[in-house]
């Protein structure tokens, strides 16, 4: 009977021995995940921003090789989506671009409402216009009162709008064209928050959680003085129009197709002005401008505007008329271009 109790004894102990190892095991595993957690959120992190950042310099590499492609040329690129989802920044950025292209008239030509515009000619030699509203190409007679004349394009206005004014003589003496452009967003899920980059317009702009926006690239707008004491400017716009409305899936597939490049201006153009407005972020227009009339100020700041050459406010030199190229009556050789990009 004694030896059965010992026996049982030490079969006890063996047990408890047992459950005190586990409980150490299991504490230390605990202790062990605590203490990595932080470094396994910072690996995924890691690996997700960068994952976004390939997908990112991907679909910026295709949109631009598309964009400059004849209509109908396209290409499919496939992604492993983990934690990123693919939207379309719709309507994310409007554009108005307006120059006299022939004669010595000065036009002015401005938004009235949402189908029409008011026409004003310094000279009074404008006499007909031709507008072009997303596609729908209507003729008017400019009847001109208190100086203006207004142009009622009867249907609501499209994301691309282009007047052309001619005088008497069907020369085309100005164009105005207003475009509505969108883009990508891409979304990543970090630990601390949402990671995202914008591509619009041939720009970039990325964003942390908690912090501003970053613009790692801007538009396109290129300004050139040159040894014969001509200048040039051009500038290609991007507009990308995602029919998909989100990409969440994985593998996740974009079919990108030309819809043609649309050359808007090219050839001598006086009193160029450009006026545009980002929607992305409340800070971005007055970023972009500052960006693009740098040089004017520093010429401001040191008394050199009448020999300066460039991008420059449009008047008013708070910039909120838009910008232009000075000196504003000089012919700049000018080349506009809108790449149309699709995504199915």
């Amino acid at each position: 009977m004694k030896r059965e109790l010992e026996n049982d004894e030490s079969a006890l102990s063996d047990v408890i021995g047992m459950v005190m190892l586990l409980a150490m095991i299991v504490i230390v595993l605990s202790s062990t995940m605590i203490i990595l957690q932080p470094y396994i959120s910072d690996y995924d992190d890691n690996k997700n921003w960068s994952q976004a950042k390939v997908i990112a310099d991907q679909i910026d590499e295709r949109i631009r090789l598309v964009g400059f492609s004849p209509q109908d040329t396209g290409s499919i690129q496939t992604f492993e989506l983990v934690s990123t989802s693919i939207s379309n920044l719709d309507s994310a950025e409007y554009w108005t671009i307006s120059g006299d292209v022939s004669g010595t008239d000065i036009i002015d030509v401005s938004l009235s409402s949402f189908n029409s515009v008011d026409v004003t000619a310094m000279n009074n030699t404008a006499t007909h216009a031709i507008v072009n509203n997303g596609g729908n190409i209507t003729n008017h007679v400019l009847n001109f009162e208190n100086d203006t004349a207004n142009i009622n394009f009867e249907n609501f206005m499209n994301k691309l709008l282009i007047v052309e004014i001619y005088d008497i003589n069907d020369n085309l003496i100005h164009k105005f064209v207003r475009l509505e452009l969108s883009g990508i967003g891409i979304d990543t899920a970090l630990s601390t928050g949402n990671f995202d980059i914008d591509l619009l317009n041939g720009a970039r702009m990325e964003k942390l959680s908690g912090e501003a926006y970053k613009v790692t690239r801007y538009p396109s707008l290129r300004h050139f003085s040159m040894p014969d004491d001509s200048q040039q400017l051009s500038f290609v716009l991007v507009d990308v129009d995602m029919s998909l409305l989100s990409g969440t899936t994985s593998p996740f597939s974009l079919q990108m197709v030309s819809d043609g490049p649309l050359t808007l201006f090219d050839g001598e153009v006086r009193n160029i002005r450009m006026k545009m407005t980002n929607e992305i972020d409340d800070s971005m227009t007055d970023r972009y401008m500052s960006h693009w009339i740098e040089d004017y100020n520093l010429n401001l700041a040191s008394g050199t505007l009448d020999t300066f050459e460039g991008i420059g406010p449009w008047k008013r030199v708070s910039g909120i008329d838009g910008i232009g190229i000075h000196p504003l009556e000089k012919s700049i050789l000018t080349e506009i271009v809108l790449h149309r990009v699709v995504i199915k």
